[in-house]
């Protein structure tokens, strides 16, 4: 996806190896971190390009920052509070490494400068709940979606919104079946790692649409298949790696171009493996995990292999990583959530 890209030219820039793995590799906790119950849960986070921050959001609308390196907290952005609204996505600035989006249950997206710790601005979508943000890979455009079924693209310079790609209801017309607007909440977005106009997005209603911010509908073409509940989706070379919120074949790449499962990659479970979060680590692994298991799995790709496992007491809701999958962090609805080294 665009921010493997972004990552890889920030730590090239900061002269950090990203060597591939070799030989075997082995699954460690650095850090699990124990919370009152009246935080909510855990339903974001993300680390920031270098992998030397964790930020992570709460089911009360806190947003702690962690450091990579020792798992310990270094700062809270926002407390939690009772009632809250939800942290749902958290997005690093690609054009300012230190600057955060944070988006909420209630349509706002908060912008804080991680530096000092001030809330820099506020955008609001009025009766909206924003579940999903990605920058391109340029760093110039965001996108925004949600609960209202319209997909936002604002400039990151002012943050202005540029254009919304409306959802479809029933007062739509519909000329081009294929080009049909979201039906269902939206709840993963997530730009061409090649393209700066061109994103992907799913959620309820069971399909992956390509979308082009350059075309007046937007939307290009639909890929029929993924019941997405979370950040699910992730994009490498021609390939859509979707985690769905199924029983059985939940974890699977899609071919961009043709819209067709190219590969079946087990999820090991007994009861189904009900996907909230997938992601590739690198070219060779993938990280996910949701309800069905309680657990978050690092998988081998071709292969199928399971490298590593991280036990929850509850369904795990997200996941992330950085530099090549070597830092690791996953969350849930239990009062716990952990960062993991992926080590050789």
């Amino acid at each position: 996806m665009a921010r493997r890209v972004l990552e890889a030219e920030h730590m090239g820039l900061m002269g950090i190896p990203q060597e591939p793995y070799a030989g075997e590799k082995n699954l460690t906790v650095l850090k699990e971190h124990k919370m009152h119950k009246s935080f909510g849960g855990t339903f974001s986070m993300q680390f920031n390009f270098d992998g030397s921050i964790l930020a992570v959001g709460f089911g009360s609308g806190g947003i702690q920052l962690y450091s990579g390196t020792d798992g310990e907290m270094t700062r809270e952005l926002r407390a939690c509070r009772q009632g809250g609204s939800s942290i749902m996505c958290l997005r690093w600035h690609p054009k300012e490494p230190h600057i955060l989006y944070a988006a909420d249950t209630e349509g706002h997206i908060f912008v804080y400068n991680t530096n000092t710790g001030d809330l820099m601005t506020t955008i609001s979508e009025q009766g909206n709940e924003i579940n999903t943000i990605d920058f391109c890979v340029d760093g110039f455009n965001f996108a925004t979606g949600g609960r209202d079924l319209s997909i936002r693209v604002y400039e990151t310079k002012n943050n202005s919104l540029l254009k919304t790609f409306e959802g479809f209801n029933e007062k739509t017309v519909v000329t081009e079946k294929h080009k049909v607007g979201n039906t269902m909440r939206v709840f993963c977005i997530k730009f061409h790692p090649n393209n700066q106009y061109v994103f992907i997005s799913g959620g309820w209603d069971n399909h992956i649409k390509i979308w082009d911010i350059r075309d007046n509908t937007g939307i290009k073409r639909n890929i029929w298949g993924p019941h997405l509940c979370g950040d699910a989706l992730d994009m490498k070379d021609n390939n859509i790696l979707s985690g769905q919120w199924t029983a059985l074949h939940a974890l699977q790449e899609y071919d961009y171009t043709s819209g067709k499962v190219v590969r079946e990659i087990k999820y090991p479970n007994k009861d189904g493996a009900f996907l909230y979060a997938a992601q590739y680590l690198n070219p060779d692994l993938v990280f996910a995990g949701g309800s069905g298991t309680c657990k978050a799995e690092v998988i081998d790709i071709k292969t199928s292999e399971n490298i590593g496992t991280h036990h929850l007491a509850g369904p795990v809701h997200c996941v992330d990583s950085a530099n090549q999958g070597r830092v690791l962090a996953v969350g849930g609805i239990s009062p716990t959530f952990a960062i993991l080294n992926l080590t050789e």
